[in-house]
């Protein structure tokens, strides 16, 4: 095999170790009673070449490169029974997650205050005689 075939296959199997090591949902984190799941997209590229035409039987010109990219698309958010997909806008990835993911789990956890409102004053109603 020549030179250039092995550092193509030496990168190659990098690019893959490194994606294979990622994955689409990452570790559930708990923020204010909300286990929050990061959703995210992965992305990898890979790109080689080179020349074994050499004045040097020895030598060899080659290069190669990997990129992987993980971009966070959405989180998964669960309390209780309760489960909803809370969406990042575009912007967000100049920002942390956590700042990200702050102002979506106060929504997620209002939405669930109001259901329970509601059930609440329904099953108040239920309850109370009629006149």
């Amino acid at each position: 095999m020549s030179q250039i075939m092995k550092v193509l296959e030496f990168t190659a199997q990098q690019a893959k170790t490194l994606s294979a090591g990622q994955s689409v949902t990452d570790a559930p984190i708990v923020l204010d009673g909300v286990t929050v799941i990061p959703v995210s997209k992965l992305s990898c590229g890979f790109a080689g070449g080179g020349s074994d035409l050499l004045k040097n039987p020895d030598g060899v010109a080659a290069g190669a490169g990997v990129k992987v990219t993980k971009t966070p698309l959405s989180f998964l958010a669960v309390s209780g029974s309760e489960v909803q997909i809370l969406h990042v806008a575009e912007d967000a990835g100049k920002k942390s997650i956590v700042e990200s993911l702050t102002p979506l789990v106060a929504q997620f956890k209002d939405r669930l205050a109001a259901k329970k409102a509601e059930k609440s004053d329904a099953a108040a109603a239920a309850a109370s005689p009629e006149k």
